[in-house]
């Protein structure tokens, strides 16, 4: 069975558009570079095979600079073919946390009743 991400990945592709290859990057970005790392960037732009990242704290821009060939590798294996060949850091810094209601790894408080 197929992920979710695998098929709007064909579908984006088929489309060839940059407005459905960036919707699918933000939609999908966790799983292709990993919860911690989507933690702090988040992709805001991708035209022409270039990949505009904001990254919320200027020492995760350092330490992201040496792994821009990893990244453009992972986001290529994940679509299936060549989408980005460069990557470019945004320092934005600034909450992009999602509400409780958005989150799906948000876990409510359950109260157990007593008997």
């Amino acid at each position: 069975m197929e992920r979710a991400g695998e098929i709007l990945g064909k579908v984006a592709r088929r489309l060839g558009r940059p407005e459905a290859a960036l919707a699918w990057l933000q939609s999908s970005w966790p799983t292709v570079v990993g919860r911690s790392l989507a933690t702090h960037t988040r992709p805001v732009r991708c035209e022409n095979a270039r990949l505009e990242l904001a990254v919320d704290i200027k020492a995760w821009l350092q330490q992201l600079e040496p792994m821009h060939d990893e990244i453009c590798a992972r986001i290529n294996r994940s679509w299936g073919g060549t989408l980005i060949r460069e990557v470019k850091f945004i320092a934005k810094p600034g909450p992009h946390k999602l509400s409780r209601e958005a989150d799906n790894e948000h876990t409510p408080f359950i109260r157990r009743r007593r008997p």
